[in-house]
């Protein structure tokens, strides 16, 4: 069954699957910088604020935008690590051929059409952002979204590429009972 999928070694399937894991990788890396310019935005406006009675015009607008950007880019990274919310209790304690068949077959039925919405639709959002020129509008800065709203939607594919990985590591599993990473 395994030689009519891919390949006889699957090599294209684990390149694929190595090379989205160093995006993941990397993009887990430069988010982290990202944190720290939140962190900076908050301190800057928190002493603004606080110290010289004199907030600024454009530190929410900036920090929502950091913080949105931080968790889109951040969700493949996270599905990488296996860092997302489900019930351990009970997936923990199934087989791990079982988990390989919970995750596939979860993936086609929930996963893959969430993303596919997602991207389809912040998409569309980016799009009109840019043709319309779309400002943001909590404060008086009211910066371009566009630029923004792009950046999720490359988080979002990024998640996808990551969902694409972890399915296709699942099904190697499912088919050879062993990892794909160690073969």
């Amino acid at each position: 069954m395994g030689k009519m999928f891919i390949g006889e070694d699957w090599t294209p399937a684990r390149k694929l699957v190595s090379g989205i894991n160093i995006l993941s990788e990397g993009t887990g890396q430069f988010v982290k910088f990202l944190v720290m310019a939140l962190v900076m935005v908050l301190f800057i406006e928190v002493t603004a604020r606080y110290v010289f009675d004199s907030p600024t015009v454009w530190a929410l607008e900036t920090s929502k935008m950091l913080l949105g950007t931080i968790g889109t880019l951040g969700w493949g990274y996270t599905h990488k690590l296996g860092g997302h919310v489900r019930v351990d209790v009970v997936y923990g304690m199934l087989s791990r051929r079982i988990q390989a068949l919970i995750d596939v077959v979860l993936s086609i039925i929930f996963l893959f059409p969430l993303v596919y919405v997602l991207i389809f639709t912040g998409s569309k959002w980016a799009l009109r952002a840019w043709k319309t020129g779309e400002k943001m509008i909590d404060s008086s800065w009211l910066p371009p979204a566009a630029p923004f709203r792009t950046l999720m939607v490359l988080g979002f594919c990024f998640f996808a590429l990551q969902c694409i990985a972890q399915f296709i590591e699942d099904l190697y599993y499912l088919i050879y009972k062993k990892e794909l990473k160690n073969v």
